[in-house]
């Protein structure tokens, strides 16, 4: 491998190097011939500018003496002055070409045309003065005609000889080029060809094992590919690709090892997988079993007991109207009748509103109100609970224009099952409190007492359905529905139902905060619609 890069580097500089001397020589010629064509040209535009002054002088002289600028007179002056300009350019051109150059002899020989050229520019400067006091003399006509004639006598056989030099130099430069596009042409020729029969030596020699080797480990890969992890390839030679091939061997013997025992863990896996989907299929009957069980626990048993409780209600308003005496005894029975009566139809219409969450039949009539009015409406419909366990229920905080779009009855329900869980874990003389504000985007709705709290191990359980705490055991402390329908309420309506509560080391009370947070309306929606 290291013969074959070695030998590759040195045909690709050699070539290189050669195609480097061969542009170089071409651009050498090729500027050789564009500056002399450029010189020539100049030369060519001098000679007319010459004749474009020597037609403008005769005219002038034919003018009428006296008149300094008339148009033959101005246009020489001009004639004259391009003529200058046309020197100067091809003074500069020689002076550029000559800086190019290298060998010595060559740049004596471009000096000598410069000094040609230098001459033809003072013969025109003199040829100008003269014409200048020729068409100020007594005979301008003929005088400038003299004077043009002199000119053209000494002029017209050094501008013909550096025309002629140009031109010879640009046919020499063209023949250069053709010369050394044909040696190109031809050692590149041989170069191609050389380098065709290395490359079938070296191919012969080096390359012909290299590449069949290759083709083995092409061939014992693609079989591996296929699943044959017993292929081998036959090692020869002691080179690096032998070294590699050798490798590959090795790797096989890995690839073969770990098969077997990917096959072999695989299939214990799939035995473990079958045994435990048997067993989550087991898990998953009993739990739609033990789940299709409470929901028609909790059907049967609100739709069951609605009914009786109703007439129970009924009879217990009927028995204490005022205008009918009643012995005392007979009155408190009666109280204690109703007051039972109503609680337990309280967790019956709880136990419905679970159910029918559970099958989503109920659905949301959403509208747009004042969290305010909300938060008065609770106050009022709670006041009397809160009265009969001595605690005082405020409201305040809500600003007038903050409004929610929900389902007015279904949050007020909401909150009054807030109060009611605050009034019934605070002693009395404390105090339960309402509050709104707009916070991140959204009304935070707070439900804040400073009762026993709940204790940390059981806070996380709250939300849970059925679930009572520690709490459970006392009279009064409900079914565990009432937090899970809250949140199910929240939930749907998009917003998050937070709690917040601590117990003291001491027992003292800190007091719990549940928070309600529900979106905002869309933009659209205008205060004048929620009131």
């Amino acid at each position: 491998m290291a013969l074959l890069l070695s030998i590759t580097v040195l045909v690709t500089a050699a070539s290189t190097f050669a195609l480097v001397l061969a542009l170089g020589a071409a651009n050498t010629q090729l500027d050789r011939l564009v500056s002399a064509q450029s010189r020539l040209e100049m030369l060519s535009t001098i000679s007319g500018r010459i004749g474009d002054y020597a037609l403008l002088a005769l005219q002038a002289g034919h003018e009428q003496p006296g008149s300094e600028r008339t148009p033959m007179r101005a246009g020489r002056v001009l004639a004259a002055d391009r003529t200058r300009e046309a020197f100067a350019r091809l003074e500069q051109a020689l002076a550029a070409y000559v800086g190019r150059l290298v060998g010595e002899e060559q740049r004596t020989l471009m000096a000598a045309r410069s000094r040609t050229i230098a001459r033809l520019r003072a013969q025109f400067d003199v040829l100008d003065r003269q014409v200048d006091r020729a068409l100020a003399s007594e005979e301008p006509a003929t005088a400038a005609r003299v004077a043009l004639d002199v000119f053209a006598a000494g002029f017209g056989a050094p501008l013909s000889q550096a025309m002629e030099e140009e031109r010879t130099t640009a046919l020499d430069a063209y023949t250069e080029v053709r010369e050394l596009r044909e040696r190109t042409i031809r050692w590149g020729l041989i170069g191609v060809t050389l380098a065709c029969l290395l490359a079938v030596a070296l191919y012969h020699v080096i390359g012909r094992s290299l590449v069949n080797r290759v083709s083995d480990v092409s061939a014992a890969a693609a079989a591996i590919a296929r699943g044959r992890s017993d292929t081998r390839v036959n090692v020869t030679g002691h080179d690096e690709l032998s070294l590699a091939m050798a490798r590959f061997n090795r790797m096989a013997v890995h690839l073969a090892r770990r098969e077997a025992r990917l096959v072999a863990a695989q299939k214990q896996l799939q035995e473990i997988v079958d045994a435990r989907t048997a067993e989550l299929r087991a898990a998953n009957t009993r739990l739609e079993n033990v789940d299709m069980a409470r929901r028609r626990f909790f059907t049967d048993v609100s739709h069951e007991l609605r009914t009786p409780l109703t007439v129970i209600l009924g009879e217990v308003e009927i028995t204490l109207r005022p205008q009918r005496p009643r012995e005392e005894d007979l009155r408190a029975a009666l109280l204690v009748i109703q007051s039972r009566a109503r609680r337990l139809h309280r967790r019956v219409e709880d136990l419905l509103r679970i159910a029918r969450s559970e099958s989503g039949q109920i659905e949301l009539d959403r509208s747009l109100f004042l969290v305010s009015h909300l938060l008065t409406e609770v106050c009022e419909g709670m006041s009397p609970v809160a009265r009969a366990g001595g605690l005082v229920l405020e409201a305040g905080g809500a600003a007038e224009d903050l409004a929610v779009d929900a389902d007015r009855e279904w949050l007020r329900q909401t909150f009054d099952g807030l109060v009611a869980n605050a009034v019934r874990h605070s002693p009395s003389g404390e105090t339960v409190r309402l509050e709104a504000v707009r916070e991140d985007g959204a009304i935070a709705i707070r439900v804040r007492d400073n009762g026993t709290g709940i204790p940390p191990d059981e806070l996380p359980h709250v939300f849970e359905r059925f679930w009572r705490g520690s709490a459970g055991t006392r009279e009064g402390t409900g079914f565990g529905i009432g937090l899970a329908l809250a949140k199910w309420i929240v939930d749907r309506h998009g917003g998050r139902i937070d709690i917040e509560s601590s117990t003291g080391v001491d027992g003292r009370r800190r007091g719990t905060c549940v928070t309600v947070r529900l979106p905002l309306p869309v933009p659209d929606i205008t205060l004048e619609a929620a009131q």
